[in-house]
Order: structure tokens, then C-alpha cells, then sequence
């Protein structure tokens, strides 16, 4: 055990040296004697217990113990050696017996190695024996190889013949070319193996033309006997959108100008509603691997385009099988008589529903192909030939028809517009049956909806009772406000309390109403299918429908048929006072009827009249039409107030121009003339504008007037008491005339005052000037006093109230020189004259330009 150091062991006590540590340091792995004592192992390991020691000043003490460690190791070692020679001394014993063992095992392996050698000489023969055998089997195999190719190759030559009797041709070639480039060129040494290179190309021909014959029988089977199928399909699908976008453009006014098949209906139009006949879910469950399976055939030969010269071939004799009746009549020479025809509509829809289902399948297998077999110009070509023949038979049977119902041209029109529509899904060119629904809309509905909406018109003009509308309901009231037009502003209506009186008659509101519903059924026809030119369409129904329905074309006009009316009637009061009040709202309904045509078309064509007048306005030319008619009506109430005036004034005689009594009163033929006269602006002038009342007074009076004048210059000769008792006559027609006109002016409410009584009055001016002049005492202030001619006869000639005077009994000549006067008074009444004329014409025409101004004002 080492020294432990106790308390009192001072700081530079020599470290203690571990006797086994150190021992196990020098021999520290078996190998020690076999490690050099300088080896930088060994002394690595040994400097950290020199240096302790060192440090320790316990150097000596160090290699004492080591030498003490050598020491006890050299006799352990001594022991061992001498303990260990009884052991060398067994194995050299062993070692003997060892020898021995092997001298006998030499002897064994002799033995061996003589039956080893001869065993080699057996497996030799052996082996040889083996290899002749091998080659016997490898040719065996062989042989076994080559049967079984030829088997195969017969196999599938079989094979060959059983897919082209199920059809799959394209199958049956594939296995030609797979024998012919694979199997038989194994075999090909065998004679069987030449005979089947021989059939290969009589294999390879049968396969195309059955192919062929396999795709006539397909066309034939998915179109000739399926064309009903195929047609219904095809319109049941055309049906569904145009009610799809019927819903949309109820959502959407905007949609309102945009038919099926425009650019904005393709936008929004949801992709599985189109058409797709060869989809599995449809009900015609058309099979196309035929079709496929003919084209990869060709398409494997090369020869694809024999197969689209052949098919083509074949699809034009179905076409012209298909398009019979019109192929009989595809000649130069067809003209109208030998044309086809069709007897009736449902003959035409079926048709036009089977070219359609044609057409359609046409482009539907081009698509399904990827053009292959037919490109769509050859399509597209087709169709062009075959339009040009059916243009002019779509022609003929609207010619060949009559059709007195817009229902029955209704149908046409969607039976056409159906088949248009369709072949315009298919991108064919529709413009020559697009031409067709034009001139079926300009030609025949036009005229149709003209002839009905007149014939009506003119049953309402002879059936109305020609007096003012009076409405007693609330709801009849509200419903004529609705329908017609008429100035709101410039004629107010009483609605507070009913019965309610319009100006009009119940004529003006069957025509109102008949127009509208002209209009809305225009529109409605043009719904659908009408997709393009729509200028043209708006010129038709402007100008074609509209214009000639307002205008005077005689057998079209309503113009015209009022005319007649009126004409016929004209001697009618009631009729030819309230025709003339109807005239008025009828050219202000044209303009608004412009208005309405405009608008209506703007939301349903997209494009509006372009007849614009210089306010921005739509205007009719029809305006000017009824200008004229009211113009004739005017001149119609004027010329019967005139005839029926002209019969009364002949009863009036006046027979005694030399009485000898004065009368109290008036002449009873005058009071009975005066009488009817404002009975008959009682009864024709009440419901007319003020206008043309007064217009009325005016020439009535003046051709009284003037009639009056007439009889009292073309009397031979009169006395005072004649004179007198005319006088008294004429003042009953003025009084009668201020009544009239009194009365004039509160009907409206409004008058003129005294400035139109004194322009009336001025009618009868130069009658009583005469008469004046004839009353007076002295004639001559009239004769020798310029000055007071001028002031108080304006009116008269000198000459004539020379003559006036002259008639007088009783009157004393001018003297020797009767001229004399006239000379002394010729400049100054030539001067005179001439004012007087200027004065009476500035007055007329002051007084008609005042009353003409106001009538224009209130028809405007």
C-alpha cells in the first residue's frame, strides 16, 4: 500500500508512486516484450511518472521500485520455463503418433485417387452421350417452334376471316398486317405460308369494300330511317332555347332587340343545351364505331381520300333522294307552273324538317370526323345548290295560297323560321330564306294586317253614331285615357264629376285602339326568327304598314276611306260636323303614333324611325295626309252651311220694291232664315273648335251679306218704303248675327271681345252703308261732298251709289251734265277709291289672318 499522507505530511512530501500502476504501465498489453523500451508509445506513457517523481524529488525511489518490479519478473519467468518441459515433452509424442497417422493416410489416397481416375473415364462417356442427346432435343424444340407458328399463322388468318364476318374491319387489318410483317416471314419457306401472302391483297380489298358497304348501310340506317327521329330531336332542341331565351329577355328588357342565334343569345346560352346527336344519352342511339372503324381502315391504307371521294358520292345520292319533290323541277327551263308545290303547310313543315334533320346530321358527322370524309365547304356548297332550288319554291307557295287569316301567316312564318333558325345553328348561309320571311312580311302580312285593320275601321266609321263619347264609369274613363291621344294640356277634362263628354266619338277610339294593337301585333310577329336588316324591317313597317294604312291610296288608306265617308255624307250635318272634330285628334294622334312606332321599335329592333322633323322628333308623312283631309272637311261643312244657306235664301222674296205701307217687323221668311241659321251653328258648329265656328260665322254672313247686296243692286227700281222695310230685315240678321256670336264665345269660355264683334260685324259694313246712303234726305252730301262720302261710305263706289241712288222713285236727274259732277269729283274719287280698297282689303285680310292664325294654332 502506497504511504498515506497525514495533517502533519508538509506541502513538498514526495508524491506517492502506485507499485501496480506502475507495474501494469511496463507491462501494459501482451506485446510488451515486443514494444522497443524507446518507442514514443511507451515513453508517452511513462514521462507523466518521471515527471511526477521529479517533481517530487522522488527519482531514486522510482527506478528503486523499477528495478524491484525487473526483478520479480525475471524469476516468475524462471519458474515458468522450468514448469513448462514435461509439457514439450508430451508434444513431442503427440507429434510422433501424428506421423504415423499420416504415413497410413497416404496409403488411403492412393487407393482413391485410382478409383477417382477411374470414374473420370466413365463420366466422359457419359458426358459424350449427354450432348448427342441435347442436339436431338434442340432440334425437337425447334421443330416444335416452327408447328407452332404455322399453327398461329393460321389461327390467325382464321381470325382474319371471323372479324370481317362481325364487321370489325379495322381489327381484321391490324391482324393482316401484324401476319404479314410479323409470323409469316418465320414461316415463309412453307407453300401453305405463300398462298396466304397470296390472299393478302384480296383480304385487304374485301375489307375496303365491305367497310364501304358497312358505312352506305350505316348512313342508311341512322339517317333515311331515323330522319323523323332526327327532325324531332332536332326541333324539340330548338324549341328548348328559344323558350330559354324567351325566360331571359323577361328578366331582362335589355335583351328585348336580340333574337336566337345573335351574338349576345350565344354568349349567354348554357353549352349543354346545344344540340349533340351522337350523345349516348340520346334518344337515337346512333352507334359510331361503323363510321370510325371505316375511316381507320382507309386512314391505315392511305387512302382516305378514296374513302372521302366515295362517301361523298354516296351522300349526294341520299341528298338528291332526300330534297324530292324539287330535284323534278332543277331543270333551266322551271318556271312558276311546274315548280313543286306543297298543298298544304303540315306537307311543308315535314319537308323542311327533313332537309333539316339531312343538313344537320351533315355537319353533326363532319364534326364527329374532323372533316375526314366531307369538309363544311363541301357542306356549305350543297346547301347553297339545294337553297336556290327551294328559295323560289317557299315563294310559290305563298303565292299559291290565300291567306285571309295573320294566324295562317303567322304559322308559315314560324314553320320557315324554325327551318331558318336551325340552319343557322349549323353556320349554313340563310339568306336567301331569310329574303323569303321578309317578303312573306312585307307582301302578304302587311298587307293582311292592312286590309283587316280597314275593314274594321271602316265597319266602326259606319257604325259610329257621330256624336260626342260620353263614359259614365270610372274605369271607362281611365281605359280612353289609356288608348287615346289627345292634348292633355290644351283640352283639360272635368274628372271630378261623371258622366264625362270627350270631344270625339267612339269612332276616334276604336281607331286608337285598332292601331295600337296593329303595332303590337307587328311586334310581335317580328319577335322571333327577324334577326337581321333591321332597317329594312322598320322601313316596312313604316313605310309599307303604317304610311299606306294612313295614307289616301285609294282601297289601302284609312284617308282615303274618310274621305269617301265623308263625302258620301255630306250633306249629313251631325256626321260632317264631328268627322271634322275627329279629323283633329286624328292628325295629333299621327304625330304621337310616330312617337309610338319609334319608341316601340327602339326596345324591340334596337332602331327607331329616321324620319326625324326639326324638334328631334318621329314624324309620319301621314301628318300631311290628314292636313288635307281636314282641310276637305272644312270645305265639306262649309259647302253644305253654303248649299243649305243658298236653298234658304231663294225661299226669301222680295217681290214689292214698291209698297205703300211700312212694316212693324221683320219679314216672316227672314225670322224663319235667321232661325235656322243659329239652329244649324247650334247643332253643326257646337262640338267644332272656335275656331273654325267663327271661320264659319264669318263666311256665313259674309255670303249673306253679300247675297243681300246682290238683291238690292240688281233691283230695277225701289221706293223709301222699301228701303225701309229692308232695312228693317237686314237689322234682324245682325241682331241674329251678335246672338250667334255672343254665344260663340261662351261656349269656349273665352272670346274676343269687342274687337271680334266689330271684325264680324264689318262683314254686313258695305250692305248698310247702301242702305244708309239710300235712307238719306239729301243725296246730295253724297254726290257733292267728297268729304262726306269718304266718312260715311267708305265702302261705295261712287258709281254704284250713283246707280243705288238712280233706282230711287222720285229722284231728280244731276241736271244737263250728269257727268259733270262725276268729273269735278274723278281725282278725288279715284284717290278715295283706292284708299277705300286698301281699307277693305287691310281690313279682310287683318280680320282672316287673325282667325287663321288662331285655327292653325289650335290644330297645332
Amino acid at each position: 500500500m502506497p504511504p498515506v499522507a497525514t495533517e502533519d505530511t508538509t506541502k513538498e512530501a514526495s508524491p506517492v508512486i502506485d507499485t501496480n500502476q506502475l507495474e501494469n504501465l511496463l507491462l501494459r498489453d501482451e506485446d510488451i516484450f515486443q514494444t522497443s523500451l524507446n518507442s514514443q508509445d511507451y515513453l508517452e506513457s511513462l514521462s507523466p511518472i518521471i515527471q511526477d517523481a521529479i517533481k517530487a524529488n522522488g527519482l531514486s525511489e522510482l527506478i528503486n521500485k523499477l528495478n524491484n518490479i525487473v526483478k520479480d519478473k525475471d524469476e516468475e519467468l524462471t519458474t515458468l520455463s522450468l514448469n513448462s518441459t514435461e509439457e514439450i515433452n508430451q508434444c513431442i509424442d503427440n507429434i510422433d503418433k501424428i506421423h504415423d497417422e499420416s504415413l497410413e493416410l497416404n496409403k488411403s489416397l492412393l487407393s482413391i485417387n485410382q478409383l477417382l481416375n477411374k470414374s473420370v473415364h466413365e463420366l466422359l462417356v457419359r458426358k459424350k452421350n449427354l450432348l448427342q442427346r441435347k442436339e436431338v432435343n434442340i432440334k425437337i424444340n425447334e421443330t416444335q417452334i416452327v408447328l407452332n407458328l404455322c399453327i398461329q399463322v393460321l389461327e390467325i388468318t382464321n381470325k382474319i376471316h371471323e372479324l370481317i364476318k362481325q364487321k370489325k374491319y379495322f381489327n381484321a387489318l391490324k391482324l393482316i398486317d401484324e401476319v404479314t410483317n410479323v409470323h409469316l416471314p418465320k414461316v415463309e419457306n412453307f407453300q401453305f405460308t405463300i398462298k396466304i401472302y397470296d390472299s393478302i391483297p384480296h383480304l385487304i380489298g374485301m375489307i375496303k369494300e365491305e367497310s364501304f358497304e358497312s358505312l352506305i348501310k350505316w348512313l342508311s340506317l341512322n339517317m333515311e330511317r331515323k330522319f323523323d327521329k332526327i327532325g324531332d330531336l332536332i326541333y324539340e332542341n330548338l324549341f328548348d332555347l328559344l323558350d330559354n331565351w324567351e325566360a331571359l329577355k323577361k328578366k331582362n328588357s335589355n335583351f328585348l332587340p336580340y333574337k336566337l342565334n345573335s351574338p349576345i343569345e350565344l354568349s349567354l346560352r348554357d353549352p349543354l343545351m346545344n344540340l349533340n346527336l351522337f350523345n349516348e344519352s340520346s334518344e337515337l342511339n346512333i352507334d359510331l364505331s361503323v363510321l370510325f372503324d371505316s375511316i381507320l381502315v382507309y386512314q391505315t391504307l392511305g387512302e382516305i381520300d378514296q374513302l372521302s371521294v366515295l362517301y361523298n358520292k354516296e351522300w349526294l345520292k341520299k341528298h338528291n333522294r332526300i330534297i324530292y319533290p324539287i330535284t323534278a323541277t332543277t331543270s333551266s327551263k322551271t318556271t312558276l307552273e311546274n315548280l313543286a308545290n306543297f298543298s298544304t303547310l303540315g306537307a311543308l313543315q315535314d319537308y323542311l324538317k327533313k332537309i333539316a334533320s339531312l343538313f344537320t346530321m351533315d355537319k353533326h358527322i363532319n364534326l364527329i370526323t374532323k372533316f375526314q370524309l366531307r369538309s363544311n365547304d363541301l357542306s356549305n356548297d350543297l346547301w347553297e345548290s339545294f337553297i336556290t332550288k327551294l328559295k323560289p319554291v317557299l315563294i310559290n307557295f305563298l303565292r299559291t295560297h290565300k291567306f285571309k287569316l295573320v294566324q295562317e301567316l303567322t304559322d308559315v312564318k314560324d314553320v320557315i323560321g324554325n327551318f331558318l333558325q336551325i340552319m343557322e345553328m349549323n353556320n349554313y348561309n340563310i339568306l336567301e330564306i331569310y329574303e323569303v320571311m321578309i317578303i312573306l312580311f312585307r307582301d302578304y302580312f302587311a298587307p293582311l294586317i292592312i286590309l283587316d285593320f280597314r275593314l274594321e275601321f271602316i265597319e266602326s266609321i259606319q257604325s259610329d253614331h257621330y256624336m260626342p263619347l260620353i263614359v259614365d264609369k270610372k274605369a271607362d274613363f281611365d281605359n280612353i285615357i289609356k288608348i287615346c291621344w289627345y292634348d292633355k294640356n290644351a283640352q283639360k277634362l272635368d274628372t271630378s264629376h261623371l258622366p264625362i263628354t270627350f270631344p270625339f266619338s267612339e269612332d276616334y277610339v276604336h281607331y286608337c285602339l285598332g292601331i295600337r294593337s296593329l303595332l303590337e301585333e307587328i311586334i310581335q310577329f317580328i319577335n322571333q326568327h327577324y334577326s337581321y336588316d333591321q332597317n329594312e324591317l322598320n322601313n316596312i313597317i313604316v313605310n309599307d304598314v303604317f304610311e299606306k294604312v294612313l295614307s289616301e291610296e285609294r282601297g289601302v288608306g284609312i284617308s282615303n276611306d274618310i274621305e269617301e265617308f265623308i263625302e258620301k255624307n255630306s250633306m249629313n250635318k251631325e256626321i260632317t260636323s264631328q268627322s271634322y272634330t275627329n279629323l283633329e285628334y286624328y292628325l295629333y294622334s299621327v304625330y304621337e303614333i310616330g312617337k309610338l312606332i319609334n319608341r316601340r321599335l327602339r326596345i324591340h329592333t334596337g332602331i327607331g324611325i329616321h324620319n326625324i322633323d326639326i324638334n328631334d322628333l318621329p314624324v309620319l308623312k301621314a301628318v300631311e295626309n290628314f292636313k288635307k283631309l281636314r282641310k276637305y272637311s272644312e270645305s265639306v261643312i262649309f259647302s253644305m252651311v253654303d248649299g243649305k244657306i243658298r236653298e234658304l235664301l231663294e225661299l226669301v222674296e222680295y217681290d214689292d220694291w214698291l209698297p205703300t205701307e211700312s212694316n212693324a217687323e221683320a219679314n216672316y221668311s227672314i225670322k224663319d232664315f235667321a232661325q235656322f241659321l243659329e239652329n244649324l251653328f247650334s247643332s253643326i258648329f257646337s262640338t267644332l273648335p272656335k275656331s273654325i265656328r267663327t271661320l264659319g260665322l264669318f263666311r256665313t254672313y259674309d255670303f249673306v251679306a253679300e247675297n243681300f247686296l246682290n238683291v238690292l243692286k240688281d233691283t230695277v227700281v225701289y221706293n223709301r218704303i222699301a228701303i225701309g222695310n229692308f232695312d228693317l230685315d237686314v237689322q234682324y240678321i245682325e241682331e241674329s248675327m251678335k246672338r250667334l256670336y255672343k254665344m260663340n264665345g261662351e261656349v269656349d269660355g273665352e272670346g274676343d271681345g269687342n274687337n271680334g264683334n266689330v271684325a264680324l260685324e264689318t262683314t254686313f259694313t258695305e250692305l248698310r252703308q247702301c242702305i244708309d246712303l239710300l235712307k238719306l234726305d239729301n243725296y246730295d252730301d253724297f254726290t257733292k261732298n267728297p268729304t262726306f262720302r269718304m266718312r260715311n261710305f267708305d265702302r261705295i263706289r261712287y258709281e254704284d251709289g250713283l246707280r243705288l241712288i238712280g233706282k230711287m222713285q222720285g229722284y231728280e236727274d244731276l241736271g244737263d251734265d250728269p257727268n259733270r259732277s262725276l268729273e269735278d269729283n274723278q281725282s278725288f274719287d279715284q284717290q278715295s277709291n283706292y284708299d277705300t280698297q286698301s281699307l277693305f282689303s287691310t281690313s279682310t285680310a287683318s280680320k282672316f289672318a287673325k282667325f287663321s292664325s288662331r285655327f292653325k294654332k289650335n290644330v297645332d
